[in-house]
């Protein structure tokens, strides 16, 4: 019986039939496999006929989740979130708390509940998780850490005075912005809007 990994697709990458992972246990990796039908934010279960450092040579594979929710009321934000991952997260490179973190969306009804502001406390808590910050926000050390505590599940309710939002704004663009590669980013514009 071959061993099985549990993934998200989070970059196509030069060809139809190479794509990068986050894989649950082995973090950032590159695939390849022989069937280029694969969509970007699919969650895929998938066997390995042979690993080469962190390209994996995919045998088989099978989609077992994909965000619809998300996808229908805010592509953008889950495009951001993906090519955050892509662009942050070095090849091999391994969090089992980020693979948590992106999980979570395929559960959540974001159009239901999530407003903008929420969706900037799930960006904080990924750069955070990341570590991609060179400072961080200008905000209380106990609202950090509060912040960087918060459940998933309790964002939608955190209130933030208009002040502390401002710093988190200035925080999240910062930590984009000062990415070598930001000139490949094509979600940049997420977070310019309100």
């Amino acid at each position: 019986m071959q061993k099985s990994y549990t993934a998200i697709v989070v970059r196509q990458l030069e060809t139809p039939h190479k794509i990068a992972l986050l894989d649950q246990v082995a973090g950032r990796v590159d695939g390849i496999f022989s069937s280029p039908l694969v969509r970007v934010g699919s969650l895929i279960e998938y066997s390995v006929d042979r690993n080469r450092g962190t390209l994996r040579y995919i045998q088989h594979y099978t989609v077992v989740g994909v965000p619809f929710s998300i996808a229908k009321t805010d592509i953008l934000f889950w495009h951001h979130v993906l090519e955050l991952c892509y662009y942050f997260v070095p090849p091999g490179s391994f969090t089992h708390q980020l693979f948590e973190l992106l999980e979570f969306l395929y559960t959540v009804d974001i159009g239901l509940c999530w407003r903008m502001r929420s969706k900037k406390l799930y960006l904080f808590k990924l750069l955070v998780l990341i570590g991609v910050y060179t400072r961080l926000p200008r905000l209380p050390i106990e609202q950090i850490q509060h912040l960087q505590a918060l459940p998933l599940d309790m964002i939608v309710d955190e209130v933030l005075d208009d002040q502390s939002e401002k710093m988190l704004d200035e925080w999240l663009r910062l930590c984009v912005y000062e990415h070598p590669a930001i000139r490949k980013f094509n979600t940049i514009h997420f977070l310019l809007s309100k």
